[in-house]
């Protein structure tokens, strides 16, 4: 029946699809991508998502839990796929992959990474190798061209010589090549470069931190989605279980007895919920995000957090809707209206 949801299976995708005879919504699970890590459960303003138990075998991970939707209590908006860190869910409207239906009154989290073309060096390439989802791409920027000089002396140079040519890369290549003409034994060459290029895909980016581990020169800063922490209760844990180290994306947890790198940890969650132990406790302090307005946002941060990011949000917003309010009263289209609200105000109080 038209516009009656239908749920359908599709190689390692779950869709939930509703067509109707102006539009068609489809939410797409990827079982291969997901995680298990249960944000989208927290969020849905419909309770229609629950979570399929990983599967564990001798101690070990065989397979990850798995985010099922209801088609029956689905609304159709797209806030899971907001959420999701791993790209796990995708939300479309007649075929197009598109935000949720809330838009910025649901904001996306921030995921940011700083990098400093300064301090990077041309011939590193660890960022982009150690990043898990492939997020980082490390080129050369055809728009920022440099000389790079290069002088071969001989093994047993003089002090002297090597401070005459130290002189003259400071005064450039001609210079260098004028002094060589002196020294038939020493090669002076001229290549042309080109600046380090940093795309960073904040869609792919799960906010580990390995890119900012492994720089050796500083050149990378990172700003995680949360503020938090990752507990785990060693003396529940059995001695053979290696679940949360098989589960977590970021690498963080390793040992015997387990420990979490904090550096590394993104805060997901997918450890708590793998974890046959219930071992681990996540603290959600804070939430990198744009500043929603939708009660379905409210209601998401309370539920991710330990409630005083919640408070903080109400705060904020009111806070912003008085400057707001304020602001425009000085406006000069606003004056008279507001003097006149002003006389009419003290009419009424008067008695007339």
């Amino acid at each position: 029946m038209r516009g009656e949801p239908i749920k359908i299976t599709r190689g390692n995708e779950s869709i939930v699809k509703r067509e109707m005879y102006f539009r068609k919504h489809e939410v797409i699970i990827d079982s291969k991508t997901c995680k298990g890590c249960g944000t989208c459960i927290n969020v849905c303003p419909e309770d229609a998502i629950s979570l399929k138990p990983a599967v564990i075998e001798d101690g070990r991970l065989k397979k990850n839990a798995l985010a099922i939707i209801d088609e029956k209590k689905c609304a159709f908006c797209g806030v899971c796929s907001e959420v999701c860190y791993f790209n796990a869910i995708t939300f479309k409207i007649d075929g197009t992959v598109s935000r949720n239906v809330l838009g910025d009154d649901f904001p996306k989290f921030i995921r940011k990474v700083d990098w400093n073309d300064v301090l990077c060096d041309p011939i590193c390439n660890l960022c982009e190798m150690s990043c898990p989802t492939k997020a980082i791409d490390l080129g050369e920027d055809k728009d920022n061209r440099y000389e790079l000089i290069t002088i071969d002396l001989p093994e047993d140079a003089p002090k002297k010589l090597i401070d005459r040519f130290n002189d003259a890369l400071n005064k450039g290549y001609d210079e260098c090549v004028r002094l060589a003409k002196e020294y038939p034994s020493v090669k002076v060459n001229k290549l042309d470069k080109y600046r380090r290029s940093f795309y960073f895909d904040e869609n792919k980016c799960i906010a580990c931190g390995w890119c900012q581990g492994v720089c050796p020169n500083g050149a990378i800063v990172k700003q995680g989605i949360y503020v938090g922490t990752v507990s785990i209760k060693n003396e529940l844990c059995t001695e053979d279980c290696r679940v949360c180290m098989d589960v977590c994306p970021c690498k963080a947890i390793y040992g015997s007895p387990v420990r979490v790198n904090s550096s590394y940890c993104m805060i997901c969650g997918a450890c708590k919920e793998a974890c046959p132990q219930d071992a681990i406790t996540i603290t959600r302090e804070k939430i990198f995000a744009g500043l929603g307005h939708s009660g379905t946002w409210i209601r998401a941060i309370d539920k991710l957090t330990n409630g005083e990011s919640y408070t903080k949000e109400l705060y904020v917003r009111g806070l912003n809707k008085m400057v707001g309010s304020i602001r425009s009263m000085f406006q000069d289209d606003k004056k008279e209206e507001i003097k006149q609200c002003i006389k009419n105000t003290e009419k009424m109080e008067g008695g007339i």
